[in-house]
């Protein structure tokens, strides 16, 4: 299942907004099927409204109703629905969930997921996972940290059983091995080390000095990484769309560039539908897979445009002034740019005003910097001439 095109009429701050998505690409070897999607777009552009209102929408169109009016919903490139089929997909949603709450087996059965933007984890142990089938599932971020902790030590514990080596220790190193090894391109300083057999085999990781710590003593950022990633681990989602807000939040941008990677290597021919403030994110897809929302002043309301070309370039400049609508450079930098130059430019640059200028760049970066490498050369061409 993936969500094709869908037709927002009025929700919120979004009013007659149509988007288009990429689909799943479909398994092969070598490669799980998934395909993710980057919605960006500066503040107050709707991006959380418009992963709310796809949840909403899919879930359920008909509740959707009372908050807002949807126009139409494309599933899987062929099955549109508007408002007189609507209860048609709706009795699809309980179907798939009244065929599959006691299955054992329904990781194939589309679904729709959502994981909500969240800085800080509370923590508390969990005794044990839910893991039902639900169509729509909002990940509840209450016991995030302490389904996450529970999960990696079910997972060690089962690579465990099944493993054929002989020695016990063995055995655990391998099933740790395998578990870092979904987070190996993140290049993340902590790591899993083993499980506690004297704390009811809770995990134990050593941090950045090699210290021994619980999952709850993980820096932010850790924190972020595992709960959220181990959370669709959990749910091994196949053939489903995964909506995911602002991935990026307490993430080093080393582990930004990497973390859709990361994602995107959970399950099979899954959708993923992003909204982020981040570069790094936004330069991980191919063009085609970028959704700007942008602010009409003319006619006041938010449209979505799409890449349909490549871009000048993928570099973090090029991507803040073209896809975010941030300067390159700080205003007032750009002005003291402006003045040095003109000194420059009339033979000026000796002057004690020049001068007062300069020093005010060299404030806020070196003499080898772009800018002032190319002062020089305009200098030393002049002398030349």
């Amino acid at each position: 299942m993936y969500l094709s095109r869908i037709h927002i009429q009025d929700f919120r701050i979004l009013k007659d907004i149509k988007l288009r998505f990429q689909p799943p690409v479909g398994k092969s070897d070598g490669n799980n099927g998934n395909v993710v999607n980057v919605i960006a777009g500066v503040n107050g552009c709707g991006k959380t409204t418009l992963l709310d209102a796809i949840f909403m929408a899919i879930s359920n169109p008909h509740d959707f109703l009372y908050q807002a009016s949807l126009g139409s919903f494309e599933i899987d490139g062929a099955s549109n629905f508007e408002k007189h089929q609507w209860g048609d997909w709706h009795n699809k949603v309980q179907s798939f969930n009244k065929q599959n709450q006691n299955n054992s087996d329904y990781h194939d059965v589309p679904r729709i997921l959502y994981l909500p933007s969240q800085q800080n984890f509370s923590y508390s142990a969990v005794a044990k996972l839910k893991l039902n089938y639900v169509f729509a599932q909002k990940i509840d971020t209450s016991q995030i940290l302490g389904n996450a902790e529970f999960f990696i030590k079910e997972y060690v514990l089962a690579h465990e059983r099944e493993s054929s080596l002989s020695d016990p220790k063995a055995r655990t190193q391998e099933a740790v091995d395998k578990f870092n090894a979904h987070f190996c391109d993140a290049q993340l300083l902590t790591k899993l080390v083993d499980l506690s057999k004297a704390d009811f085999n809770t995990p134990v990781f050593s941090n950045a000095t090699g210290d021994l710590v619980s999952i709850n003593e993980l820096s932010d950022g850790e924190k972020q990484l595992y709960a959220r990633v181990i959370a669709l681990m959990m749910l091994e989602p196949k053939n489903s769309i995964i909506l995911i807000d602002e991935p990026e939040i307490a993430l080093h941008p080393a582990w930004q560039q990497k973390i859709m990677q990361i994602y995107a290597s959970i399950g099979e021919n899954n959708q993923f539908i992003v909204v982020t403030h981040s570069p790094q994110v936004i330069r991980s897809v191919p063009y085609q897979n970028r959704i700007i929302l942008h602010k009409n002043n003319d006619e006041r309301k938010i449209a979505a445009v799409y890449m349909d070309s490549p871009p000048t370039g993928i570099d973090i400049n090029s991507i803040l002034s073209e896809i975010m609508g941030a300067e390159k450079i700080p205003a007032d930098l750009l002005s003291l740019y402006r003045q040095y130059r003109g000194y420059v430019e009339n033979k000026q640059e000796q002057t004690p005003e020049a001068e007062a200028i300069k020093q005010q760049i060299l404030a806020q970066e070196s003499e080898q910097s772009e800018f002032m490498q190319e002062m020089g050369f305009l200098i030393d061409l002049r002398a030349m001439a």
